[in-house]
């Protein structure tokens, strides 16, 4: 690929993905939660039993960053906190009933985002795009390594 297509290449996914964010802090902009908590409560919703540590290492974020998040949504109702059988220094953290009726907005929400972004796409046109995203992530990822 050609310097100028790379660039521009992540130019245009950046802008992507600000028009993303911005699309996404509209639907969910009267649920009372922000995005970054947002995806605090999915991570929990989707790993269940796992630890602020988990949080962190998945979002690549600081430690003192994921204590802070999961301790908002605590104080929400919508998050606990649980002892850890396997290692007491460690918290457990689970959705309240609270947590989970809100993981059912955002999916919804999620849904409708989601929507608007594949608009005008056929479905092999989109099974494409999920797919060509997949391996630009991998790619970011090993990246990284």
């Amino acid at each position: 690929m050609v310097v100028n297509q790379e660039y521009t290449a992540a130019r245009r996914l950046l802008e992507l993905t600000n028009a993303l964010i911005s699309t996404r802090n509209r639907h969910i902009e009267g649920l009372n939660i922000t995005t970054e908590q947002a995806d605090t409560l999915i991570f929990f919703a989707d790993h269940p039993n796992s630890s602020i540590s988990s949080l962190k290492d998945f979002q690549h974020i600081r430690h003192q960053s994921a204590q802070v998040l999961t301790q908002k949504l605590v104080d929400k109702g919508l998050l606990r906190l649980a002892q850890n059988p396997e290692d007491r220094r460690a918290k457990l953290v689970l959705l309240t009933d609270a947590g989970r009726i809100m993981r059912q907005r955002l999916k919804q929400n999620g849904s409708h985002t989601g929507q608007a972004l594949l608009t005008g796409f056929s479905t092999v046109e989109s099974d494409e795009f999920l797919h060509l995203i997949d391996r630009a992530i991998d790619n970011l990822k090993r990246g990284t390594q």
